[in-house]
């Protein structure tokens, strides 16, 4: 059953900052989020900006943070080369931000575009930049690759039977899944699929309509269903970010739960 310490909240999300203090939780910075931030001359303010949401939530602590690296045009299975070398330069920005702030594990999307890349080109190539990146990054510098616009488990199972690297887990996100998959697909079936590649997730609700990122009680996911079958299919220690824009009925919702 989730603990305290497995819970952080995005910095996105309204009020997180306040929010991780009073509950006791840790953050996930979305800071890195948008590529250009990365840029060396926005250095110095991003790390300042960083820290005082850090000291300001009282999430200062490696085992209280999550870095997410940026998601935009990051495409580890592009055709082009060059797409590859500027999905790899960003990410290893976004590792000297996390370096310099003493953060061990990033959040990355994986990238695929459907009609665009074959899902086995993608598990392929996927496996192969990932464990490229990873090569020269220290032993307890971990990853966690995220779903996004993959409309089953399998080409995430296919890829990870293809890395050979403990460091590289999966985060599943259940409000993409939700959004992206269909009605016969549910998010349970995610879960005990990936389960043991799982580390961590993301956690919202949505109508299946779009990616809404509501809260818990206000979408077509039975969150205690959910919950309950990480508690059955997952590893102990996984991990959570709360990722609604409005968190609060969340918290309240966890508590109510007796998660908190």
């Amino acid at each position: 059953m989730m603990k305290q310490n497995q819970l952080f909240i995005a910095t996105f999300s309204n009020d997180a900052v306040r929010l991780a203090r009073a509950y006791g939780i840790g953050l996930e910075l979305n800071h890195t989020c948008i590529s250009e931030m990365l840029d060396l001359s926005n250095r110095d303010a991003l790390l300042e900006e960083i820290r005082r949401d850090m000291d300001a939530s009282g999430a200062d602590t490696p085992q209280k943070l999550l870095l997410h690296g940026p998601f935009t045009e990051i495409y580890p299975a592009a055709i082009d080369y060059r797409a590859r070398e500027l999905g790899m330069q960003r990410l290893n920005e976004a590792y000297e931000v996390a370096a310099a702030l003493g953060v061990t594990r990033m959040i990355v999307h994986n990238g695929w575009l459907p009609f665009i890349y074959f899902k086995s080109w993608q598990a392929e190539k996927g496996a192969l930049f990932w464990q490229a990146f990873l090569r020269d990054k220290p032993a307890n510098f971990e990853l966690c690759i995220e779903n996004v616009l993959e409309d089953e488990p399998d080409m995430l199972v296919d890829m990870m039977q293809q890395i050979d690297d403990p460091r590289i887990r999966l985060c599943l996100d259940i409000g993409h899944a939700n959004a992206v998959t269909a009605k016969n697909l549910p998010v349970t079936r995610w879960i005990q699929r990936l389960a043991p590649y799982l580390a961590h997730f993301h956690l919202h609700n949505n109508d299946g309509s779009g990616d809404s990122h509501a809260p818990f009680d206000a979408g077509s996911m039975d969150m205690q269903e959910i919950l309950q079958t990480i508690d059955r299919c997952c590893a102990d220690d996984v991990t959570y970010t709360i990722e609604a824009r409005d968190p609060l009925p969340c918290l309240a919702w966890l508590k109510a739960h007796q998660y908190l």
